[in-house]
């Protein structure tokens, strides 16, 4: 899973994202014959026409009751990829924030700068963030943005970008700030100006990632305004449920951690190299319900165990690579008993063929999955993230 944060990268973010495809998958712990799960592949057949939740797609924002609205822009996750959601719906569920990118000039990603004319400090594009209400108004949050987190309380944090404009081959530093209520004031967080991405609200914890040098990536611990401290080096798979858990993912991709926030402390650890199955990685953005985790993998989707303690490798589920060659993303469990899970999977370009969009739903059981047809990938198709409304107590 491939991030691009580079100022051609971010720029270029929806022409490579053209070579990707968004996917849903859902996936059920016990099917209607009461079997447990075992592992082996999916079986993917056409046939899905209605999503498990809310998903965005270009314009346009579809409920979980399959009714479409016009959203004020376009949607892009082009400058966090899978390290945040492009779209989130606030905890009493009226709200969704979402990513966008407005483009200046266009970028050839397969091309340098310089062999388009392009130089240092030209401006490419400008990140935004919208909101989008239950009564179908849509207005703009903040310009020179992007991913948002939603507390419990309705405050929402983000990423100020010191300049709005995004220009070439010049580091998009920001800074993290928390708004109570979207017409409220911002308050900084985090005022050191850096490369930073908003993962997710911890109860009243904010964690979220500084972006260094070779893309390395540092998750840190917002307590309150100022008091900043660093949870691990590498990436987030999922909070638990009672949002006093992170399950971290190390920066070589073969281990997960489980680590208690509030004092950092490891609880259970697994390498799902030498696991059974054994697998090549793991990664980022995956989902917790109850006691189970579900992440990308090397195979497809592995799904774990979290007991006092320990960490198991429960059940991979493998994808046809020539089918989904660049495996799945943001897998997210849709019911709380850990049945269903949603995520998305990039399908890059080949054969003089634009990469496309589906989504999948799968019961993981029988290991069957329908999917739906088949969108370009440059309207990034993605499902609405509903974390902080499984949190405002909606399960």
């Amino acid at each position: 899973m491939k991030r691009v944060f580079g100022a051609r990268g971010a720029a270029a973010a929806v022409v490579v994202v053209a070579g990707g495809a968004a996917a849903i998958v859902g996936v059920g712990v016990f099917g209607a014959h009461g079997a447990a799960p075992r592992t082996g592949p999916l079986s993917v057949h056409a046939g899905l026409k209605k999503p498990p939740g809310a998903v965005v797609r270009g314009t346009t924002l579809v409920d979980e009751k399959g009714a479409r609205s016009e959203l004020g822009a376009s949607v892009s996750g082009s400058m966090m990829g899978p390290l945040a959601p492009v779209a989130v719906r606030s905890t009493d569920g009226k709200l969704i924030a979402y990513n966008t990118w407005q483009e200046l000039r266009p970028v050839d990603a397969d091309k340098s700068f310089s062999a388009q004319g392009i130089e240092k400090g030209a401006a490419l594009g400008v990140p935004s963030l919208r909101i989008h209400d239950d009564q179908g108004q849509d207005f703009l949050l903040a310009r020179g943005a992007y991913s948002a987190a939603w507390r419990h309380d309705g405050a929402i944090a983000f990423v100020q970008g010191v300049d709005p404009v995004f220009r070439a081959s010049a580091a998009y530093d920001g800074q993290v700030v928390v708004r109570r209520g979207v017409h409220g004031r911002d308050v900084t967080w985090m005022s050191a100006r850096a490369h930073y991405v908003v993962y997710a609200w911890a109860g009243d914890r904010l964690l979220f990632y500084r972006i260094g040098l070779g893309e390395k990536t540092e998750l840190l611990v917002a307590d309150a305004p100022g008091k900043i401290r660093s949870l691990a080096e590498g990436t987030a798979i999922a909070v638990s449920p009672d949002a006093a858990r992170v399950a971290i993912l190390s920066e070589d991709a073969t281990s997960v951690r489980v680590l208690d926030i509030a004092s950092g402390r490891e609880q259970s650890w697994i390498d799902v190299t030498i696991a059974t199955p054994a697998l090549r990685w793991v990664a980022y953005s995956g989902s917790w319900v109850g006691d189970h985790i579900v992440a990308p993998a090397s195979a497809g989707l592995a799904v774990f165990q979290v007991g006092p303690g320990s960490l198991t490798l429960e059940q991979v589920l493998s994808l046809d690579q020539a089918q989904f060659p660049a495996g799945v993303q943001e897998p997210r469990f849709v019911d709380n008993a850990g049945n269903e899970i949603a995520a998305s999977a990039d399908v890059p370009p080949a054969n003089g063929n634009n990469g496309v969009s589906f989504l999948l739903q799968c019961d993981r059981v029988v290991r069957t999955c329908e999917r739906t047809d088949a969108a370009p990938a440059k309207e990034w198709l993605r499902q609405v993230d509903d974390t902080a409304t499984e949190e405002g107590g909606q399960w």
